[in-house]
């Protein structure tokens, strides 16, 4: 069994037609059929199903591709591993980042991280919040910071890290300007940019569900996927965008006017999302310095 022929078997599995595949692995069809075809006589069983041109998994084939993916990421971890030892590094944490999350405390984290631990290799990476739940399940990173509030499951804990206010991003010369604080109910019967379902889920996630909790629906006049693309908007005129305060502070523009919430809410948290186990002594220091600065901006 081959390296190649898992990363195959994978991206067919994603695919569902091996002409996809092939053109997205760059080889011919026959070649990558063959290879497949290969893996399955090697482990004595049908992978797929193949009827009129349509290919899917077989309950053998969606076994197989949990630990295939398991296996692929443990060979791309050793060698992110051996790498960064070859540079002197002692420990090593991989990160997800969603959300469209860089907050200035994230910052700072990282910061301290390299001040306090040079030899920890830390490497973050951004993706969405199930790309992040998947991630944790098959050990492909280590950690994920997110604003969701649900992912407390039997595999996955979080531990909360900071909180943040909720504002309101208003475009100029708009009539709800004449107001220092909006409410809730004021801003609802404006268009609005918010974050996307699914890109930006958790961001998502925190709007709809401080909305509802008042009995409000917003009049959604575009879904973003992070906070940059949000003031884009609300500065073009397209809407009043909702966002976390230190995030739009990283993103200022001459035609963006920030209002505070009127409402008693609850602040946004941010958490620190995990396995269910013991965490490495690298992962428990990294979680103290995160608490730690949300303790001292808090």
């Amino acid at each position: 069994m081959r390296i190649r022929q898992l990363q195959y078997f994978l991206v067919v599995a994603e695919e569902q037609s091996f002409t996809r595949a092939a053109a997205r692995v760059h080889i011919r069809q026959s070649p990558l059929s063959r290879a497949i075809k290969e893996l399955e006589e090697e482990l004595g069983v049908q992978l797929f199903e193949r009827s009129k041109g349509r290919i899917r998994l077989t309950w053998s084939g969606e076994v197989f591709r949990e630990d295939a993916r398991r296996l692929l990421s443990f060979l791309n971890s050793v060698r992110v591993r051996t790498k960064a030892a070859e540079y002197g590094f002692r420990g090593h944490l991989r990160i997800a980042l969603t959300d469209g999350l860089a907050q200035p405390r994230m910052t700072e984290l990282l910061a301290r991280c390299r001040e306090e631990e040079p030899l920890t290799d830390v490497r973050v990476l951004e993706m969405t919040v199930s790309e992040m739940a998947q991630a944790l399940k098959f050990d492909q990173i280590d950690a994920g910071f997110t604003v969701h509030t649900g992912y407390q499951t039997e595999i996955l804990v979080k531990d909360q890290v900071w909180t943040d206010r909720l504002v309101f991003a208003v475009p100029t010369r708009h009539p709800l300007l004449t107001r220092d604080k909006l409410s809730l109910v004021e801003a609802v019967q404006h268009p609005m940019i918010i974050c996307h379902p699914e890109r930006c889920e958790g961001g998502y996630d925190v709007v709809l569900r401080m909305f509802r909790n008042e009995g409000l629906e917003p009049i959604v006049a575009e879904y973003v996927s992070g906070h940059e693309l949000m003031m884009m908007f609300v500065a073009a005129g397209y809407g009043i965008g909702l966002a976390l305060e230190s995030q739009v502070a990283l993103y200022c523009h001459p035609n963006v006017i920030i209002r505070p919430i009127r409402d008693e809410i609850a602040e946004a948290a941010t958490f620190l999302v995990r396995p269910n186990r013991a965490a490495s002594p690298e992962l428990e220091r990294f979680l103290l310095r995160a608490q730690k600065i949300g303790e001292k901006i808090n």
